[in-house]
């Protein structure tokens, strides 16, 4: 005798508009994936090979790309209003990547530009500092010797058996701050304006030297190349020139 329980009916109705969200979800992955490699061939083939055929190519799956996420998101929404609700979640959250990754683009770009201001100020006035300290010691070696130390070995034996006023250490005096690297110094002698001979100096601190050449390397390309170009300086920190004499003064001031 068969004994059947009709107290609790199951709901084994598929919940289709979840299921279908769910497929075009996935589709929509599985396309830009195939559409990153199709177009990095195209485009990597060179201009003599790319027509007019890749090009309706490539709108056409960009097209059928962004239907498949749209459906699938529509589709996947609809689909959590019945059970079971799984493959639903899963579509929608497949669907949302796409959303988050946007938004994690446009913040990235809003708060690049930021960073990179503050930081570039904050070095800045460190470099400045720091190369103030080079002027003072070279001023100090000019009024005893009437000229520039020719490098940063013979300023620091003149410091060590003359004291002078710095900010910063002695050895530490050859460093740009945030780096290994050393300012770029040149002295020697060239003609005045009224034809006489006189010391020159011109100390250097190019913005690649202490910038995070790195984190924001476009950044700085695009800082550098607005100095040059658009306003004929000096990109970075400097004081001096090598073709003045008696002139030390700094780009900052």
């Amino acid at each position: 005798m068969t004994n059947t329980d009709f107290s609790a009916p199951r709901d084994i109705t598929p919940n289709r508009m979840g299921t279908a969200g769910f497929t075009l979800s996935l589709a929509f992955i599985v396309l830009s994936f195939l559409y990153g490699i199709i177009s990095a061939i195209i485009i990597g083939a060179g201009d003599s090979s790319y027509k007019m055929t890749d090009s309706v190519f490539l709108q056409f799956s960009t097209i059928l790309m962004l239907n498949a996420w749209l459906l699938g998101l529509i589709l996947s929404v609809l689909g959590l209003r019945s059970h079971p609700k799984g493959k639903a979640t899963a579509g929608l959250i497949i669907s949302l990547l796409p959303i988050i990754s946007i938004i994690g683009i446009i913040g990235s770009q809003i708060s690049t530009p930021i960073s990179f201001e503050n930081e570039l100020k904050e070095r800045k006035a460190q470099v400045i500092e720091r190369i103030k300290d080079v002027r003072t010691a070279q001023r100090a070696f000019r009024a005893e010797y009437q000229r520039y130390a020719e490098d940063f070995d013979e300023l620091e034996r003149f410091l060590h058996t003359n004291p002078t006023e710095l900010r910063c250490d002695i050895e530490q005096l050859r460093y740009i701050p945030n780096s290994d690297n050393e300012f770029i110094m040149e002295t020697g002698f060239t003609k005045t304006s009224s034809n006489r001979t006189g010391p020159f100096i011109e100390v250097r601190a190019p913005y690649k030297l202490f910038l995070d050449t790195i984190k924001y390397r476009q950044e700085i390309i695009n800082l550098i190349d607005e100095e040059v170009n658009g306003f004929d300086r000096y990109p970075g920190i400097k004081f001096g020139s090598t073709d003045e004499a008696d002139n030390d003064i700094g780009n900052w001031e």
